[in-house]
């Protein structure tokens, strides 16, 4: 018996040793740019750490990109686009020559947003390394970009055209709204914010459903959508669909 159980052990034990590894890549405002070989076990701490982040680092809007998540994207956008340009082919069909015009454009600026494959992921080593909520695991061919800093806040979506406007600290969101003028056909009651790290939040900016005052971060993002009457029968969640992929794009 205890010759068997030996054997038993010598046999699984190669196993429980045995390890593969995964490629992870670095780059932007970071002190090493590489091509890590990392333990399968890592987790995003591993690459933060070792990417060692520089003082210029942007680190609320470091991004993750991961190819497993280009096919959904993909789609994701495939369908907005497909969603808009219907709201533009019944609009046309009723004249409705601004709401068409519009919806064009839109549909135009989404189908030319690249897919990144962006995971929402807080990267600042400082967090991860303490946060096991955070600290989640990494997949082979997973790319960690740090950038620089942006000045900026845009704004997209229903609007005349899109707009970069400075970042002003503790700002109200709906106070930038007033610097770039929307289209007749956007809708007057709400809009989305994504900030910089991802996120996403609905905002109300009528008398019957304003929200809290808002602070964004440099490179937010608020998308105004379109008049609820001329999405909601084409498809009710276009616009938390349409911010969700805006939440995929990354800062440069």
């Amino acid at each position: 018996m205890r010759v068997f159980m030996g054997l038993a052990i010598a046999l699984l034990a190669p196993l429980s040793i045995a390890q593969t590894t995964i490629r992870v890549q670095t780059e932007g405002h970071v002190a090493h740019a590489a091509t890590l070989s990392l333990p399968d076990t890592a987790r995003y701490a591993d690459a933060a750490l070792a990417a060692s982040p520089g003082s210029d680092a942007y680190v609320l809007g470091a991004s993750l990109r991961r190819d497993s998540l280009i096919e959904s994207q993909t789609r994701m956008r495939a369908g907005a686009v497909y969603d808009l340009e219907e709201i533009a082919r019944r609009a046309a069909k009723r004249e409705d020559d601004r709401t068409m015009d519009a919806a064009m454009k839109m549909a135009a600026w989404v189908r030319a947003l690249p897919v990144t494959g962006r995971q929402v992921a807080a990267l600042d080593p400082r967090v991860v390394e303490v946060s096991p909520k955070a600290n989640l695991p990494l997949h082979d061919g997973d790319i960690l970009h740090y950038p620089a800093r942006p000045s900026t806040v845009r704004i997209v979506g229903a609007v005349a055209r899109a707009c970069g406007l400075p970042f002003e600290p503790m700002r109200d969101a709906r106070d930038y709204l007033a610097d770039c003028p929307s289209k007749g056909v956007a809708d007057n009651d709400t809009y989305y914010v994504i900030q910089a790290d991802g996120s996403i939040s609905r905002q109300g900016r009528a008398l019957w459903n304003r929200s809290a005052p808002l602070a964004l971060a440099p490179g937010a993002v608020i998308y105004v959508p379109l008049k609820v009457s001329l999405t909601h029968d084409v498809d009710p969640d276009l616009d938390r669909e349409l911010a969700e992929f805006l939440a995929t794009q990354v800062i440069e």
